[in-house]
């Protein structure tokens, strides 16, 4: 694969505030490997004065990008978000109504159109009967979707790329562009430039990712464990954010299968009023949402409300873009689903990048939840590779007989009934694609290599990442791993998974050494919440000489609660101008503790904690005493 790199200057955070790179571009069509989301790619190419189709498999994206306040009037989208009524006819009259309203290329103003995959054909169609095709840039948004999809409907994949082929400049943009092995064996990617954009540490964050296996082996399991501790605390999660406590009280929950968030849904008795389900418009997901009383939604737009609970899958997070201030993020991969598999270094990035919002303190912070698989060996191997063998052989041959056959009835009965049969079996069975090239109005049958390779490459993640716990863990650091790495805290952080007590003691000592790491520590969902209250509220001092114990720290923290009632006690208990003796002073701050319940030993000097007082000497019963004179 011919890739090159382009170095982005320090400084620039968004390709738009950038215009100039767009020169060391290659002409022709390339694949832009923009490495990181939320970059502005997107609105650079819908924001110059190229005439461009963006293309997506995603409504939702094409929803947000069409009503951003940027954009909004003045882009066209082929089908808006939600019409399922309108005719083909109908929606390519408007979108040529919109196009020639645009004076000829090398105009300050441009037509931008939106549209998704399976429609681009009508697109094409339609701007090639008026000669304006060849006007047009294409712009494949969120590129990865082409591979990740191919498994349940490949079939638009294939037709979108046969139909690509009528323009000779098409850009294929993704954060997360697929894996080289693949793309070089197949024959429409394997000769494109590969550009891939390198960001300077200062335009990068690092995300932060805590790993759970499922509570209970379920997805429904562990997602009503977190809504019931919300409804219990009245919080999804909290953290320290410039010496202040900060809580979530909005969380996006990535679930891949409607299914289990209908379930998750009834258990937990969630309303519309509190709840967002965004997911892939098809007549099923509306129907089966509609049993219990919902919708899909989307995503709210900048200064809408937001809902506590968003459910979102795989076919609508691509591109989608939330602006809650304080939305946390749970994800769910559930390896089970063959098809459906959330593949970690090509998903989690994308997930991870879906918050927008810079002052949202749980912007960059997730938790990942996943079910081991371990029935990885030889024989499975074998089993798999003989499989897909197999289905190449019998595709090939279905792709034979089509093509040999002569009498043009029989053709068109065999191309139907290998469409229906891609419509019922999803590629289960073979390869086997009909395409319509609407350009030129021909039909043809081939072979879809993206579902092929697609279902090793759901194989290849399962054995590789999912095999066991710790390298699900691997693999998020390898997937999440920022430009800006950071030696020490990375070593601080592989010795952390000890003891509760190690952990306090450690963290006490870390910060004597390295007082300036305080406020990235605190940001770290790695370490839990509570070494960092008691260390902030306690103080390290005190920590150490209870030895870092949990319940010793508690026992102080009872005391500290009652702090107030126990001064208040104090103040009336010693009179103001009166002499004490340590052994008086002793005795009578034990009384107080015994009285309130605190288990703790009393000690003279406790009262300097308590009252205002002096250390004084003074004669008792002819005896020259130690003790304190309340103020």
């Amino acid at each position: 694969m011919n890739k090159k790199e382009i170095f982005i200057p320090e400084g620039i955070f968004h390709l738009s505030d950038w215009p100039e790179i767009q020169s060391q571009f290659p002409q022709g069509s390339f694949i832009l490997d923009k490495t990181i989301t939320g970059c502005g790619a997107t609105t650079m190419f819908l924001s110059d004065d190229i005439p461009t189709i963006l293309c997506s498999a995603r409504l939702e994206l094409m929803h947000c990008k069409a009503n951003a306040p940027e954009f909004h009037g003045k882009v066209h989208e082929f089908r808006k978000f939600g019409d399922r009524s309108s005719s083909v006819l109908t929606l390519e009259n408007e979108m040529m109504n919109y196009v020639i309203s645009f004076p000829p290329f090398g105009s300050p103003f441009a037509p931008k159109i939106l549209v998704s995959y399976d429609s681009f054909k009508h697109v094409a169609q339609a701007l090639a009967e008026k000669q304006q095709l060849g006007r047009f840039r294409i712009v494949v948004d969120e590129a990865q979707t082409l591979f990740t999809d191919a498994s349940f409907k490949g079939d638009v994949e294939i037709e979108f790329l046969e139909n690509l082929k009528h323009n000779n400049q098409v850009i294929f943009l993704s954060a997360t562009p697929y894996i080289e092995d693949y793309l070089d064996q197949m024959d429409f990617f394997k000769n494109l430039p590969y550009i891939e954009l390198v960001w300077p540490a200062s335009s990068t964050h690092p995300t932060n990712i805590e790993k759970q296996p499922y509570y209970r082996k379920s997805p429904k399991a562990t997602a009503t464990q977190i809504i019931q501790d919300y409804i219990g605390k009245g919080y999804f999660k909290d953290k320290i954010c410039n010496g202040q406590t900060v809580y979530s009280n909005e969380a996006v929950f990535y679930i891949n299968d409607v299914g289990s968030i209908i379930n998750i849904i009834s258990e937990n008795n969630l309303t519309p009023d509190n709840t967002n389900v965004i997911c892939a418009v098809n007549d099923d997901n509306i129907k089966r949402l509609k049993k219990i009383g919902f919708e899909i939604g989307h995503a709210p737009k900048m200064g809408e409300p937001h809902k506590t609970y968003t459910f979102v899958t795989k076919c609508a997070f691509e591109g989608v873009d939330f602006y809650s201030p304080c939305a946390y993020t749970y994800i769910f991969s559930n390896i089970n689903l063959d098809n459906l598999a959330l593949d970690i270094s090509l998903d989690l990035p994308q997930i991870m990048g879906r918050q927008r919002r810079g002052d949202n303190p749980f912007r960059y912070d997730a938790t990942f939840y996943f079910k081991e698989f371990v029935d990885f060996n030889n024989e499975n191997e074998k089993a798999f590779m003989s499989r897909i063998c197999n289905k190449q052989k019998l595709s090939e041959g279905l792709i034979d007989t089509y093509n040999n056959c002569n009498e043009a009835s029989v053709r068109i009965g065999l191309g139907d009934k290998y469409r229906t049969s891609q419509k019922i079996d999803k590629f289960s069975k073979d390869y086997v694609a009909v395409i319509d090239d609407k350009v030129n109005g021909t039909q043809r049958v081939v072979f879809n290599d993206l579902a092929m390779f697609n279902e090793i490459r759901a194989w290849d993640i399962q054995k590789s990442q999912y095999i066991d716990g710790c390298q699900v863990m691997r693999s998020i650091e390898d997937a999440t791993m920022s430009i800006t790495e950071d030696k020490i805290l990375e070593s601080f952080l592989l010795a952390f998974n000890v003891t509760f007590e190690d952990k306090m003691r450690m963290y006490c000592e870390f910060l004597q050494y390295h007082p300036d790491y305080k406020a990235q520590l605190e940001w770290l969902p790695q370490i839990p919440m509570e070494i960092k209250t008691y260390y902030n509220t306690i103080g390290p001092n005190n920590l150490r000489t209870m030895s870092y114990k949990k319940a010793n720290i508690k026992q102080h923290l009872g005391y500290v609660d009652l702090q107030d009632s126990i001064k208040a006690a104090a103040s009336s208990m010693f009179a103001k101008g009166q002499f004490y003796t340590l052994k008086q002073t002793k005795e009578m701050v034990q009384s107080i503790y015994d009285n309130y319940g605190v288990a703790k030993k009393a000690k003279a000097t406790d009262l300097e904690e308590l009252l205002d007082c002096s250390a004084s000497k003074q004669t008792v019963d002819g005896h020259r005493e130690n003790g304190y004179v309340i103020q």
